[in-house]
Parts: C-alpha cells; sequence; structure tokens
C-alpha cells in the first residue's frame, strides 16, 4: 500500500513540475503512477491533497539539505556566502522542486503557498537575524526584506539566465559565475564597515 502511495507522489511531484497546479489532471498522475484515480483520492482526498503532500515532501527534503546552515550557533564572516550557496546548489539539484516553487508562486492554492511560506521563513529569518546582531549583515532594513534580497536574487540568477546575461553584457560586463554572483550579492546585504573593505568588481 505504501508503495502505491510513494508512487503517486513520485507521479505527483513530475506532474505538477510540469503543468502547474491547474494545469495538471488527476488522470494524468494516475496514469503517470499506474493506479486508479480512485487510489488517488483514497490517499490524498484530492489534487489539493496531492499538492500539499508533494509540497510537504519537497519542503521536508530542502529544510534537511539546509539543516546545517540554518541551525549555526556561532556565526563567522563565511556563514552567510555558505548558506546562500547551500540554497543555490539546491535549486541546482533538485530542478523540480525549483519548477514546483515556480508554479507556486504563479498558481498554488492561496492557503498551501502561505503555510509553505510561514513555515520556511520561520527557520530562515533567525539566520539573518543572528547575522545582523553579529554585524556581518546590515541592519538598516528588516530582517525579512534582507533574506528576500538574497534569496530573490538567486532566483532571478536560476530563472532568467537569458535576461540576466543580456542587460550583463549590453552594459558592457561579463556574466560571473556562482561564486562571484554571491559575491555581489554578499555587497549588497553585509554591513556597510565589510562592504565598504571589499571594493566591487565590475560586471
Amino acid at each position: 500500500m505504501q508503495a502505491g502511495r510513494d508512487a503517486i507522489l513520485q507521479a505527483a511531484r513530475t506532474e505538477f513540475a510540469k503543468s502547474g497546479f491547474h494545469g495538471t489532471k488527476m488522470r494524468d498522475i494516475a496514469q503517470r503512477a499506474g493506479v486508479s484515480q480512485g487510489l488517488l483520492h483514497h490517499h490524498f482526498q484530492g489534487k489539493d491533497g496531492l499538492w500539499n503532500a508533494v509540497g510537504e515532501q519537497a519542503s521536508a527534503e530542502f529544510l534537511a539539505y539546509v539543516a546545517d546552515v540554518v541551525a549555526q550557533e556561532t556565526l563567522g564572516v563565511e556563514s552567510i556566502p555558505t548558506a546562500i550557496r547551500t540554497y543555490l546548489r539546491y535549486w541546482r539539484e533538485h530542478p523540480d522542486a525549483f519548477r514546483i516553487n515556480l508554479w507556486r508562486l504563479l498558481d498554488g492554492p492561496t492557503e498551501e503557498r502561505k503555510s509553505r511560506s510561514r513555515s520556511l521563513n520561520e527557520r530562515a529569518v533567525p539566520l539573518i537575524k543572528q547575522a545582523q546582531q553579529a554585524g556581518l549583515l546590515r541592519n538598516d532594513m528588516p530582517t525579512g526584506l534582507v533574506l528576500c534580497i538574497a534569496g530573490s536574487l538567486v532566483q532571478f540568477w536560476l530563472h532568467s539566465r537569458i535576461e540576466m546575461q543580456d542587460a550583463i553584457e549590453i552594459g558592457g560586463g561579463e556574466m560571473p559565475d556562482d561564486e562571484e554572483f554571491i559575491r555581489h550579492i554578499m555587497r549588497l546585504i553585509e554591513a556597510p564597515a565589510r562592504s565598504a573593505a571589499q571594493p566591487p568588481r565590475s560586471l
């Protein structure tokens, strides 16, 4: 019975990554999983239940992946760059989760999106707050905004490579690699004294 449930979850994850919540049909999931639609309803009650279960699975994987960097007790100068690097690497290694997250923003049920956002931010925001208090990150803006600036830049870096490359090349620069891009993010969010000590490199 568990094998059937796992097959349904994997099939749903694949279909949701491909077509989003509204674009995915229960029959497509059932066909991919090799089960009847009735078994989908037996295990998950409906598409909302499946979407929630896939989201919970992906969130659990993500939290396990970043657990060590989020739970740091003592922060050093490399703590936040390492956290950003880990965040970026997770999405590169889990493209289906990345696509589902993009679909969540576009057409996912609002309540599920709100619940997932709250759960993840409650774990990430304290790390940023700790870094602000340690003088590593700027404290002249809300903690959550510092987190969102870093996170949104990583997201844009991954899903809008063409647009970013065009903007940088038209400006006369060269596309940076991941490590250089993370250094640019840090210059935006680190404490002013630290940023001033590290002259920016042109893009």
